[in-house]
C-alpha cells in the first residue's frame, strides 16, 4: 500500500532519496548499510514496517514538512481503505454494474471528504470533480493491472 500512495503523490523517488541520504549512505562498511535498510524497512524488529519512522523529520524544510505529512496522509488512507475499496469494486464488477455506477458508489462510500460540498465555488467543485474522477482511475486501474 506504501507504494501505491507514494505513487498516487509522485513521491516514491523522492522517499527513496530521502531514505538513502537521511539513513543508508550515513554509512562507508556494505553490512552497516545493509542493517540500516532492513532497520528501517522494518525487516529487524517486531513492529514491522512503519512509514512515519522513514520519514527524517529533523532536517526538513517548511516546505518538506507540509510535502512529507501529506505523503504520510495518503500513505495512511491506503493502508486503512484500500483493501475496502478494491473490494467494492470487485463485488460490484462481478454484479456486472455500470462502471460510472461503481465510481460513484466508491466515492460516496469512501472518498465523501474529498468530494465537492454546495458551499464550495463552482471552481472549487470542479477541481474536486477533476481530482476526485482522476484519483478513482487510478484506483481502478491498481485493481485492474494489480499494480
Amino acid at each position: 500500500m506504501v507504494s501505491l500512495a507514494l505513487r498516487w503523490c509522485n513521491a516514491k523517488e523522492k522517499w527513496l532519496d530521502h531514505v538513502y541520504k537521511s539513513f543508508i549512505w550515513i554509512y562507508s562498511d556494505n553490512n552497516e548499510r545493509l542493517k540500516a535498510t532492513k532497520t528501517v524497512l522494518g525487516l529487524d524488529s517486531k513492529r514491522g514496517f512503519v512509514f512515519e519512522d522513514t520519514i527524517d523529520k529533523d532536517n526538513l524544510s517548511k516546505e518538506d514538512e507540509s510535502f512529507w505529512k501529506n505523503v504520510t496522509l495518503w500513505v495512511s488512507w491506503f493502508q486503512k481503505r484500500y483493501a475496502y475499496v478494491e473490494n467494492t469494486y470487485r463485488i460490484s464488477k462481478q454484479k456486472d454494474k455500470d462502471l460510472s455506477d461503481i465510481k460513484l458508489e466508491i466515492m460516496t462510500k469512501y472518498l465523501k471528504s474529498m468530494c465537492p460540498t454546495k458551499n464550495d465555488s463552482k471552481e472549487v467543485q470542479e477541481t474536486k470533480n477533476q481530482q476526485i474522477n482522476r484519483f478513482v482511475d487510478f484506483l481502478i486501474d491498481c485493481f485492474e493491472n494489480k499494480i
